[in-house]
């Protein structure tokens, strides 16, 4: 009994070395940043409501789409952020809007405004095709006032991935952000219609 123990012990113990270290989990930060266009800022008040996200554009996983099979979003073993992908785009609304109003609050300090924003994420993946990989960002929003959905649209970017490391991947993913986001701060201001999906 006591030597199939010992074999027992023997090939577990191989087997991980076989197996190798697993990759060191690796957490990305994004920061975009909104210029201002210099157009003046408008008057009245917008806040931004919690941005809801359903499955793996929920979770601080990071997301990938495999082109073999486009219908499926695939989560990494070892990369993650620093914060959900809800989370970020929340953040990135109320700093966008606060280069165009004078007035501009997020989920943290909900308070009675001219305008509330809701927002839905509906991408936040890399998406490959041979030789080119891109950060994909979308959201739907709409906007109430008074009670009233005045305006509902669609809002989307890719940003070029230039590298494999995971702050390629994080440039990548901010200018997507930046994109998508201020398509919706410039509608929103100059009442344009939505742009186009991705």
């Amino acid at each position: 009994m006591r030597m199939l123990t010992g074999l027992a012990a023997l090939a577990l113990l191989s087997g991980c070395a076989m197996m190798g270290k697993a990759d060191a989990p690796v957490t990305m930060r994004l920061a975009p940043a909104f210029a201002g266009d210099g157009a003046p800022v408008l008057a009245g008040s917008v806040t931004v409501s919690p941005v809801r996200a359903g499955g793996a554009l929920a979770v601080q996983r990071y997301a990938y789409v495999d082109p073999a099979k486009p219908a499926e979003i695939n989560q990494a073993a070892s990369l993650f952020w620093e914060e959900p992908p809800p989370r970020l785009i929340e953040r990135a609304l109320v700093s966008g809007l606060r280069g165009r109003y004078a007035v501009v609050t997020g989920p943290e300090a909900p308070v009675a405004a001219d305008m509330r924003v809701i927002a839905i994420l509906t991408h936040f993946e890399e998406v490959s095709a041979p030789g080119v990989a891109q950060a994909r960002v979308g959201f739907e929003a709409s906007v109430v006032a008074g009670g009233k959905v005045i305006r509902t649209g669609t809002y989307c970017a890719n940003g070029p991935i230039a590298g494999s490391t995971a702050t390629d991947r994080a440039r990548g993913f901010e200018a997507a952000v930046e994109g998508a986001v201020g398509a919706f701060v410039q509608a929103l201001a100059k009442g344009a219609a939505s742009a186009p999906s991705c």
